[in-house]
């Protein structure tokens, strides 16, 4: 481990080494003991080295890029961190198994208000908050033996990422995508900053301090994020994506129906020049209108007096004619908005809203060619470069002004003479001012006077930099992509490194992060993929999205402030703050540093170790399922740990002492009966292992098949047959490499012991290499022969399964599915009616399963499809 400086900030590094795998490593040979925490540690820290390597580098082997969504470094680790890169570093080796290149990075989401706000609770400055704590969740997360691409780390508060960060955004603001304007904003009177309507929950409070939202007027960055939208609502069609279901509807519902386009207009009045952003599902209108409603609440009014308001105006860029503005809060205005285009002539809603508001119309209602119409007004708003682009009425762009210190600068100087003017690339990166005394005099860049004031790049007047800081966000919305080149010093990445290795394979990470991150994630993919920075638009193939990890919180009832649980006593039933006795809620919520209901797992690593509290957070509750913190599954866990080290203990016993020249009282019948059910149980577990690591990636399921695997070899098996068995070789030797991408010290241990035993029968298996460690073998995969499941479910329900041999049922195509289940008749029973739609899936060794649906069938599904998104949303 390493300390390298970059610009102004020191990341902590791990320096790769060339580490060699030896062919056979000895086993600490602790088997006459009882398995202990103490013997655990032994085993973690004898394995260490082994554990945290694996071969990376082969470009001839196809690459697996698994992807954690990277942390906040506000301090220690805690359970929610721990899930998510268990689950990571689990599929990372499950698929190293499997012969695949492993692209498996981590870095620091570093920015942001956690940091800055703990700083200033510290009196630190933040640059050596984060290096800090960097340092010390790093240490936790090798402690936790997970197999990270060290050698790729990046930081988003290192000059040499977000010089990269600032570079994107100049390219936005050159393509007309990043712009400032007026705005009623959503201000966080505790954060001392702006948040999105996005930050702020149900209840108008902010989604980080919990207080209650006010509202100013402010002027501020935002990234036209809905010039994109269409495509970023088509592209949830796109058929590679894998494993979204649900998200596709939340990005849907995010999005927005895109049955409308936007024209900017402008009004002039004076020396004034205004920007009007006006939306209608009807483009004709942008020909044809005739006047602009506007509600009484638009910011926009701020700017004149009542005389003023009275006789407004503004121009329409797709005619280049004025159109008079009308101020009612009579109209329905579409969702989202506060203005509408009339055109009274030919709607005769708009006939009727003139009538209502005495607005004066040239012509009598008349019709017109409505498509052609249509098309001529997008491709006139396209060409004049006003607009013309689908967009739902709802969706906002998304603004990115914070006025907070610790984040990356907007690259933006403001001139007198020469007005926004952006920082030449040259002179990137504009660097924070970290050594500056007056930094921790405010929580803003505007009063750092020596950096705020500057030269305009232009003119060479005196100037002033942008004080406002990037919405964390922006650091977080391509930083998948430097990961595969993190220290390009010429360009944010080479195209070329990410073919083959992206959209990145699983994507991993909190289910809260499903809407906002993955649409900001998606849009930023989708603009650097136009202009030709990227192979291809969507970022993320498979999505794993995790539940959450809930700990108890304690806010203060009146402010929303959350307070740590040793600043709260409990009166009776009631909870209440110490010293203030004010009323406190109490309530289960994602674990975070700044609500104090995180849990450091320095206490289970102490307790256990890191092998059993991976395994513990793995198992029971799949994936994506939410799950209260507590130890009730230790005893499971813990029992099931001492079974595995007893049953190597028992294998090399009865290996060492038994006479395997005969079967000491087994009969040859019942040998060949016992090692059938051995057979039969490795391959169906791991067939049904297999599926669930490489496809539903419901890991504790897994587990539990992996734990019947346990009961088969433990329960009654004669030691004769332990001691003569291949294919009680062949099962433990299965099961021991299945869990190593759970355990990895635990079963590197179990192997050792494995291979400790003398006599092995089963040496010439072509699917174990004996002379390796377990981490360097092959995945197992079902005999040939060995009878999977093909499934077939007519209308949502079971009709049919069918047992088909492995090698068979892995060249089966659709058709030959449909063919085969055709014949069997309590599918054709179903189908009388007739086939509206199939869809056959098929998992290589281990099972197939073909879906048809029905007329009757397939209107229910879409209508159940429609309600579940409705809920949802």
């Amino acid at each position: 481990m390493n300390i390298f400086k970059k610009g102004s900030h020191v990341l902590l590094k791990y320096k790769p080494t060339s580490f060699v795998f030896k062919k056979y490593k000895c086993s600490l040979s602790l088997w006459d003991q009882e398995l202990s925490t103490d013997i655990k540690l032994k085993i973690e820290n004898y394995w260490s080295e082994e554990v945290l390597h694996y071969e990376s580098n082969d470009n001839k082997k196809q690459s697996f890029y698994v992807l954690p969504m990277f942390p906040y470094p506000s301090g220690n680790l805690h359970m929610g961190h721990v899930r998510v890169y268990s689950i990571s570093d689990a599929i990372a080796r499950f698929q190293n198994l499997n012969g695949k290149r492993i692209i498996h990075p981590i870095g620091w989401d570093a920015f942001g208000l956690p940091a800055e706000n703990a700083a200033i609770e510290h009196n630190i400055p933040p640059h050596i908050w984060t290096e800090t704590n960097i340092k010390m969740m790093k240490n936790q997360l090798f402690q936790l033996g997970f197999n990270f691409n060290w050698d790729k780390e990046i930081s988003t508060c290192d000059p040499q990422y977000y010089k990269w960060t600032q570079y994107i955004f100049l390219k936005l603001f050159e393509n007309g995508l990043a712009y400032r304007d007026k705005a009623n904003v959503n201000w966080d009177p505790i954060d001392n900053t702006v948040l999105a309507d996005e930050q702020v929950d149900d209840n108008g409070c902010s989604w980080r301090s919990g207080a209650k939202v006010e509202k100013k007027t402010l002027t501020q960055w935002y990234i036209k994020t809905t010039k994109y939208a269409k495509k970023l609502y088509d592209g949830l069609n796109n058929e590679n994506l894998e494993n979204w279901k649900d998200i596709i509807n939340l990005q849907r519902h995010w999005i927005g129906e895109c049955n409308g386009i936007v024209v900017n207009f402008s009004i002039k009045f004076g020396h004034k020049e205004k920007s009007l952003n006006i939306w209608s599902s009807d483009p004709y209108k942008f020909i044809h209108g005739e006047f602009l409603a506007i509600s009484s609440s638009n910011i926009l009014l701020q700017e004149f007096s009542s005389s003023e308001i009275n006789n407004l105006f503004c121009y329409n860029p797709i005619t280049n004619q004025k159109i008079s503005i009308y101020v009612t809060d009579s109209v329905n205005y579409p969702e989202g908005r506060d203005t509408y285009i009339a055109c009274p002539s030919i709607d005769p809603e708009d006939y009727k809203l003139s009538k209502l508001l005495n607005i004066p119309y040239v012509k009598e209602v008349g019709s017109i060619d409505i498509n052609t119409e249509n098309e001529k007004a997008i491709a006139k708003a396209q060409n004049t470069g006003c607009g013309g682009y689908f967009v739902s009425s709802k969706l906002k762009d998304w603004l990115i002004s914070r006025q907070r210190y610790w984040g990356t600068p907007i690259p933006i100087i403001h001139c007198p003479q020469c007005g926004i003017v952006p920082v030449p690339y040259k002179d990137l990166p504009v660097l924070l001012p970290i050594n500056d005394s007056n930094v921790f005099k405010t929580s803003t860049l505007s009063s750092i006077k020596s950096w705020l004031n500057c030269k305009c790049p232009k003119c060479s007047g005196n100037a002033q930099r942008e004080s406002d800081t990037m919405d964390t966000f922006v650091d977080s919305s391509w930083y998948y992509y430097r990961f595969l080149d993190h220290d390009n010093d010429k360009t944010p990445f080479d195209k070329e490194k990410l073919i083959g290795n992206t959209p990145v394979h699983c994507y991993i990470g909190g289910k809260e992060h499903a809407v906002l991150h993955l649409y900001y994630a998606r849009f930023m993919s989708y603009f650097l993929h136009s202009e030709g920075m990227t192979p291809m638009a969507e970022p993320f193939k498979k999505l794993l999205v995790q539940g959450l990890i809930m700990g108890q919180s304690y806010k203060v009832k009146s402010s929303g402030k959350y307070i740590p649980p040793e600043n709260v006593e409990k009166v009776g039933e009631v909870f209440t703050e110490k010293g203030t006795g004010e009323p406190v809620l109490v309530q289960w919520e994602k674990m975070s540093k700044s609500k104090y209901n995180g849990e450091n797992p320095q206490r289970l690593l102490s307790a256990y170790g890191c092998d059993t509290t991976r395994l513990l957070i793995l198992a029971d509750v799949p994936p994506p399922t939410s799950r209260r913190w507590s130890d009730a599954t230790l005893p499971g866990v813990l029992n099931w740990q001492r079974r595995l080290w007893m049953t190597i203990r028992d294998f090399i016993n009865h290996r060492t002492n038994i006479d395997t020249t005969g079967c000491n009282g087994v009969l040859n019948k019942e040998f060949k009966e016992l090692e059938s059910q051995l057979w039969s149980s490795r391959n169906y577990i791991i067939a049904t292992a297999t599926y669930h690591f490489k496809h539903t990636q419901q890991l504790s399921v897994a587990i539990s098949r992996l734990q019947s695997l346990t009961k088969v070899l433990r329960n009654n098996v004669p030691p004769e047959v332990i001691a003569k068995s291949k294919e009680y070789e062949l099962a433990l030797a299965s099961l021991i490499i299945m869990l190593s991408p759970i355990t990895p010290h635990f079963c590197s241990e179990l192997w050792a012991g494995l291979l400790s035993a003398p006599g092995r029968v089963s040496c010439d298996s072509p699917s174990i290499s004996w002379n390796n460690n377990v981490l360097q073998q092959k995945w197992p995969i079902v005999d040939k022969n060995y009878p999977l499941s093909f499934q077939c479910k007519v209308d949502g329900a079971d009709r049919c399964e069918l047992k088909i041999a492995a090698t068979e049922l892995n060249g089966i195509t659709s058709e030959r599915a449909l063919e085969i289940m055709l014949k069997e008749k309590t599918v054709v029973n179903r189908v009388k009616r007739g086939i509206l739609k199939t869809k056959y899936e098929l998992y290589p060794n281990c099972r197939a399963i073909l879906y048809i649906y029905t007329n009757r069938d397939l209107q229910a599904k879409q209508k159940k499809e429609e309600k579940t998104s409705r809920s949802q949303a």
